[in-house]
This record gives C-alpha cells, structure tokens and sequence, in this order.
C-alpha cells in the first residue's frame, strides 16, 4: 500500500521583537533550571519575622561556635548579605539539622536569632557547649585577685603580670562572644578571673598601654610618697552598663546630699521639697560614716560590730527611705566611707595601721583600717554589696579611698599591714578593681572620690593618682572646695582661692581634663561643690553656681554634688537659683554656638 504524501509545512518567520521576547524566555528558563539542578536543596524563600518567635514546626536548638581568634559568627539574610554578628556561646533556633547547599557548596544553617530569621554558616553552629571554650592558658595582663567565686567575695591570691593560668572552665559568654570569667588553675589553687585581665600571647600580656598622652608620662611623674606611677595599670577597665536591667544612670547627675542622721521618712520630706522642680535628680546617702550608719547592718553584725555603731534605721526601715526616692524617680547614690573608720580600726586593730606600740595609729583625729588588709577590703565590698542588693541602690560611691593625709609609704614606725609589699597607689587601685568587679555583678555602678589635689600630675602621699583611679571606676568624683587650696600670688597680686569659686574649679577642671586623656577608659566625672559659708565670704546661690558653671567651662561636664558635712538642709536656702538649671543641656547649646557656658547663661565669674 502506498504512503499518502506528506504534507509540505508551512515556514512562520518572527518578527524581530518576537525573536527577543523568546530569547529573553529561554534565557530564564535556563537560570531557573541551572539553580534547580545544582542546587541540593531548594531555595526556601525568607519569611518575614513573625510577631513571636521563629514559626519553625520543630526547632532544634544550637549555639555559636567561632573559629580560632574570633569573637562573633556572621549572620546573613535571604539575599546571603551580612546584616549582623552574634557572639559565641549565643542560644540559636534551627529549623532542623539539614543544611541548605549554595551553589558553592557552602552549608548554612535555617535559624532564628535575636528576633531574626536568617542563615548562619554550618561551620558556626554545634550542639555540644564543651566545643565552645577553645581557651587552654591565659598570662594576667592586669595584676590583680583572684576570686574564689565568679559571683563571691572571698579573695583568692594576687597574679602579677604576666603569670600563666589553665584554663579548666568559664561561667558565661557575653553578647560579643568574650567570656565574663575564667575559672583558672595557678599551681594548686584555683579561682576566676573577668576575661578583660588576661590575653592569650604572654608577650601581649608584659605590654603597657600606650595612649594619646604615651606610657612615659607615667614613669615620669613625681612620687610624694605614695607610690611610682609606673607600677600602676593604665590597661583599659569594663564600665559597668546596666540600663538593660533598669539601672540608667542620667548622663549628668545633679545631687543632694543626705547623711546618715538625715535618711529616715521623719526628714526626707524636707529635703523633697528642695527638689522639687528643680533640675535635681539624684541623691547621695551616706550608709556608714564614723559611728554613724544608716541602717542596722545584719553583715556588719556577721563580724560583731554593729554594736560598735549607731544606726538610724532598720533594714526595712531605710529600704522605705530609699524606695520613696526611687518611686519618685531619684537615682540614688550609696556612700561608703572606706578607710577612715574608728570604730572598726579600734574593734580589729590587728586589720589596722597600728604604731609602735600596736595601738590604732590616729591622724587628725581619726583611726585608720589599712588600705592594703584584703579583710578591710571584704567588709567594705560585702557592706556594700548588701545596702546595693537590698535597698536596689543605683551606685555605690567610695569615699576616703586613701591611706592617711601625710603618712608615707616608707614609715617605719608605723606597722601598715603591707603584707604584699604594695605601694599605696596600687592599694588603692588594687582594690577599686575589686569593689569594680564584685559590685558590677550586682547591677551597681561604682564612684571614688578623691581629693581635689588629685588633679595635679603627681601620685599624693595618701596613694590617689588620677589617671590609675579613672580608668577602673565608673565615676571619679573630685573635691575641689575653693577654700582647700592656699591663697598665691598672680600678676603681683594676692589670689585667695575661697573667693574665687569660678576661677578656681575652671583651672581645677583644666587639670582633670588634661588627666583624663591619660587613661585608657575615663570614668564619667562628677565633682563635689562647696556650699558652706567662709568666714568671709558666702557661698550663696551665684556662687554654687559659679563653681558648677567653671567646670563645665574647662570641657568636663558629668554633673554636680551638693557638700555639706551637716547635708542639704542646712544650705536649702542658698540652693536656688542655682539648682534650677539643666546644666548639660545649656553646656550642648553654648558648644554649638561656640561659647562658654558662663556667657551664654550671661554669668559673672567674678565680684
């Protein structure tokens, strides 16, 4: 049978733009197959970040892991861009264990983060938190204790410079991926230590910090007895942050000051009332001064003393005093006087400076604990520790943070309890670090004040060096009361400081400006004010504010502290029109119009 004859097609030619339209086609069928075939997985597109949580079906959990010197892992969104970085040891939600496969064959894991869905490369994420530590050894960067518990007290032994420590443990990591503390082996004791204290390399460990000002202005600097400079620590100190748990320091505090006979409900009206509308917002309590305390203190009384002090309150009574300040939105100050404590030198002579005859050595009328007994250490930091815990105090400030005006390191008379072979500067820093490290935990910022004379270029001879005091505290508080310093002669005239207020604590403040370029991590600066009358010469209102105004004038502006031995009441009726004003945000608008603080609020500095 024949075939029936085919039949003859048809040729359809396109038009030009037909011809690219199909092209155009092909073409993105052929990219959608490419990815289709290479590809392991499918592409899941990117939802949007649910209102609450991941809206994975059934998660797994994981944690960053980071590679050799890192600190953080790498976070990418759909498009496979970085948008952020989580720090090791951080807590992660996979949608499974089954990696998607880019083109490359790199692997990533499905995961929601810090309120975030993305991917994070498999190599960053394990299972088992032994992985995470790669730590084996540290060298001590920072001389400085060890404690026997990451949240404790109890001081173990002081590491030097460049010790070597094991590393057998640590108790969490922090959001950038560091680790809070160590747990260390050194010979047969073990302790912790905060990570910022040790490096890895020992020879990055022996270095010395080199600032804008150099490391030479240290080593070069008069010693009048409390110690060489040059033995100190200038590496950088953590600052405590705490508004994440509802501890917000005001950028400037603007503070009243209350001693202990005053901080019970009878009074803290009265001092209420000076505040309000006012531009104050904080308080400064005094918790212990002489025999003098706030409260009666169950950890004072753990060692037998509090017999030894009187107390104005209860525990519950003074937590009612401070909640009241609180509940009306005062920042509230604990103050701890530290080293100038008669009762206690007198109650534990054995932890005091004593003379030749073992007797507590008095100066100017007082009895002195030692600054280098680690028992005086403890008691101080655990008393403050406890009014910090109990009463939710915002700071805790250290006042006579010093050994004895005049005193001098090489006494011998005198037996000062230097079991260490410490100088005094490095007492007194030794234990900032301290107080720093054990009150830090507790969600509490920490303040020294120091003496005015601080300022100048010198270690003193009761052991305060500025720049070694601001680099571990949060807040340095400076006494520059006009009628402190001596009068001199200037221009062939005769300068008498306390009727000065203006001049002086703007030259004051040139000074610590000048020592606050020395450190690696300056604390805020708040300064006290005089407000008590001279013999001639009043400390009325314009005057409080001349002192306050000649601060910020010299480029350190952090706020103010009313002084007052007998507290605020006293001078209430001077406070006005002095008190009244927002000081910061006067200092923001005169800085942008290029001028001092004391011509634009139009204030004479002088009579």
């Amino acid at each position: 049978m024949a075939r029936a004859p085919r039949k003859k097609r048809k040729t359809v030619y396109l038009k030009p733009g037909q011809k690219m339209l199909l092209v155009l086609g092909l073409l993105a069928i052929f990219a959608v197959c490419s990815t289709l075939f290479l590809n392991f997985h499918t592409i899941r597109e990117m939802e949007a970040p649910p209102a609450e949580g991941s809206g994975f079906t059934d998660p797994v959990t994981g944690f960053i892991m980071v590679g050799e010197g890192e600190l953080t892992a790498p976070f990418y969104n759909e498009g496979f861009a970085v948008v952020d970085e989580f720090g090791r040891g951080t807590q992660v939600e996979l949608e499974s264990w089954e990696p998607f496969v880019t083109e490359s064959g790199e692997e990533y894991y499905h995961a929601y983060v810090g309120g975030e869905l993305g991917y994070i490369p498999c190599v960053n994420i394990t299972d088992d938190q032994s992985e995470l530590m790669q730590e084996t050894q540290l060298y001590v960067r920072t001389p400085v204790h060890l404690l026997t518990e990451p949240d404790g007290i109890e001081l173990g032994s002081l590491v030097q410079k460049g010790t070597l420590l094991r590393v057998v443990g640590y108790d969490h990591f922090k959001p950038d991926g560091t680790v809070n503390m160590y747990h260390v082996k050194m010979g047969d004791e073990f302790g912790w230590i905060k990570s910022e204290y040790a490096v890895l390399d020992y020879g990055a460990a022996m270095d010395v910090w080199i600032g804008p000002a150099g490391y030479d202005i240290h080593e070069t600097v008069d010693n009048y007895g409390g110690g060489e400079a040059k033995d100190l620590d200038y590496w950088p100190h953590a600052k405590g942050d705490f508004a994440d748990e509802g501890n917000v320091m005001p950028e400037d505090v603007y503070a009243l000051y209350m001693p202990a006979s005053h901080a019970t409900m009878d009074t803290l009206d009265d001092y209420l009332e000076i505040a309000e509308g006012t531009a104050i917002n904080a308080f400064v309590i005094t918790l212990n001064d002489g025999l003098e305390m706030a409260y009666e203190s169950p950890w004072i009384e753990q060692y037998g003393l509090m017999e030894e002090y009187h107390a104005y309150n209860t525990l519950e009574g003074f937590a009612e005093v401070v909640q009241t300040l609180r509940d009306k939105g005062y920042y509230v100050i604990g103050r701890v006087t530290t080293f100038r404590d008669d009762p206690l030198a007198q109650a534990r002579p054995e932890w005091s400076i004593v003379d030749g005859t073992g007797r507590p050595y008095e100066m100017s009328g007082s009895y002195w604990p030692s600054p280098y007994s680690r028992d005086v250490w403890k008691l101080k930091v655990g008393f403050a520790v406890e009014a910090a815990d109990n009463f939710a105090l915002n700071e805790i400030q250290f006042d006579y943070v010093r050994f004895p005006d005049y005193i001098l390191e090489q006494e011998t008379y005198l037996d000062q309890r230097n079991a260490l072979g410490e100088s005094m500067a490095q007492a007194v820093q030794r234990f900032l670090t301290y107080a720093c490290d054990v009150l830090h935990e507790h969600g509490v910022y920490v303040a020294a004040d120091v003496f005015g004379e601080t300022a100048n270029s010198y270690v003193s001879t009761y052991g305060q060096y500025w720049p070694a005091i601001s680099d571990v505290v949060d807040v340095i508080s400076g006494m520059p009361y006009p009628d402190h310093f001596g009068r001199y002669q200037e221009n062939n005239r005769w300068i008498i400081p306390y009727k000065r207020p203006y001049l002086m604590l703007h030259n004051w403040g040139l000074h610590v400006f000048d020592r606050q370029q020395e450190c690696a991590s300056p604390a805020i600066v708040r300064t006290w004010m005089q407000t008590w009358d001279d013999s001639d010469y009043e400390y009325n209102a314009l005057n409080i504010q001349r002192q306050i105004v000649g601060v910020y004038d010299a480029g350190v502006p952090g706020g103010y502290m009313l002084w007052h031995g007998n507290g605020s009441l006293w001078v209430a009726e001077d406070l006005p029109g002095a008190i009244e004003y927002d000081y910061r945000q006067l200092y923001e608008e005169a800085k942008e119009q290029n001028i001092l603080l004391s011509d634009y609020i139009d204030m004479p500095t002088e009579d």
